[in-house]
């Protein structure tokens, strides 16, 4: 492999002129600047990319932290980031919080410690106030993923999950049914409290009386909506239909209504989020609310891109939620009185 010694030899000039024209320093002529660059290629010369980082204050990486690396939302949202991100010759390292506050912080700082040049942070149990504590005391340029902090609102990218809460229970509503169960995600999440929200709103505004015993708080997990369902059951209520926190508990809920002798969606229309895409392959179809999954993560790596590295793209911060009608809601019929 060629030295920065080799390529100064054989374009005539200093190794420090080199290590300019390597770093980007605008100083040097622009006549010098293509010997430079010639010789390299001719050389094929690689400069040592953790020096030129030292050099130039950049990494030329994004960090990112997601709360799992596992499952269909988190993967989608990498992969259009890291798409966006590689397009501009940087690269992506990607960590993950776990649901655990101690685990998003030690991911926080594994990113910093490798001077990446903007994070992209998609984070469970960090409060607002720790939040803007962070951002106050770093140079690193931080976008959140899928939460508002209003002090922030130009370093988010979000969804209105209270609008999709509502969209998904007045679908429902439109098709007769007055009975509908809701399993939540984890409430300690903004995200699955502003979709209870919505939940709660809709029914207000139909004058239909909120019953906690229809509401059953889940886990985003499919197994976590099957669990969640036979707690339903257990409490001996009756619904006609039922909205789930996101589409994997919603298709949970599919195969134990399934186990239960019940059919969806004769006995119980089921309405998931997310628009996963195995949403529109299960059957029945599943009507889910969907989130643009992909323009998250490409909105998010192109906010990376400008604040971190003087990029100029164009941003969409706020999203709405839009419904997507499938097989597994019908109008309301009476409600079987016992599963199985």
């Amino acid at each position: 492999m060629a030295t920065i010694r080799e390529v100064s030899k054989r374009a005539g000039v200093s190794v420090a002129t080199v290590s300019r024209v390597v770093n980007g320093n605008q100083k040097v002529v622009e006549a010098t600047r293509q010997k430079v660059l010639e010789a390299m290629s001719e050389l094929g010369y690689e400069p040592n990319s953790f020096a030129r980082s030292l050099a130039t204050n950049k990494s030329e990486t994004i960090g990112m932290v997601v709360g799992e690396l596992a499952g269909p939302f988190f993967g989608e949202m990498m992969q259009f980031a890291e798409r966006v991100i590689r397009d501009e010759g940087k690269h992506l390292i990607i960590t993950s919080g776990h649901a655990s506050l101690a685990e998003e912080r030690d991911a926080i700082e594994f990113l910093l410690k490798r001077r990446c040049d903007a994070l992209i942070l998609h984070l469970d149990l960090m409060s607002d106030a720790e939040i803007l504590k962070r951002v106050d005391a770093e140079q690193t340029p931080i976008i959140l993923v899928n939460r508002l902090v209003p002090e922030l609102i130009d370093q988010c990218i979000y969804l209105d999950n209270e609008a999709g809460g509502y969209l998904a229970t007045q679908h429902l509503i439109e098709r007769g049914h007055r009975r509908i169960a809701c399993i939540t995600g984890p409430l300690y999440k903004s995200d699955a409290r502003d979709r209870l929200a919505g939940y709660r709103n809709a029914l207000k505004l139909a004058d239909i009386p909120y019953d906690d015993q229809l509401v059953v708080e889940g886990d985003y997990l499919e197994q976590g909506g099957e669990a969640a369902l036979e707690r339903l059951f257990r409490r001996d209520t009756r619904f006609s239909g039922l909205v789930a926190g996101n589409d994997l508990m919603a298709i949970g809920v599919i195969k134990a209504l399934r186990r239960n002798g019940l059919s969806v969606p004769d006995d119980c229309s089921v309405v998931g989020y997310d628009d996963v895409v195995m949403a529109g392959y299960i059957e029945p179809g599943l009507t889910t609310v969907r989130v643009p999954i992909e323009q998250f993560g490409a909105e998010a790596g192109r906010l990376a891109l400008n604040l971190g590295e003087g990029h100029n793209f164009t941003v969409q911060h706020r999203f709405q939620p839009t419904l997507v009608e499938r097989a597994s809601t019908r109008v309301c019929l009476p409600v079987k009185q016992k599963p199985g």
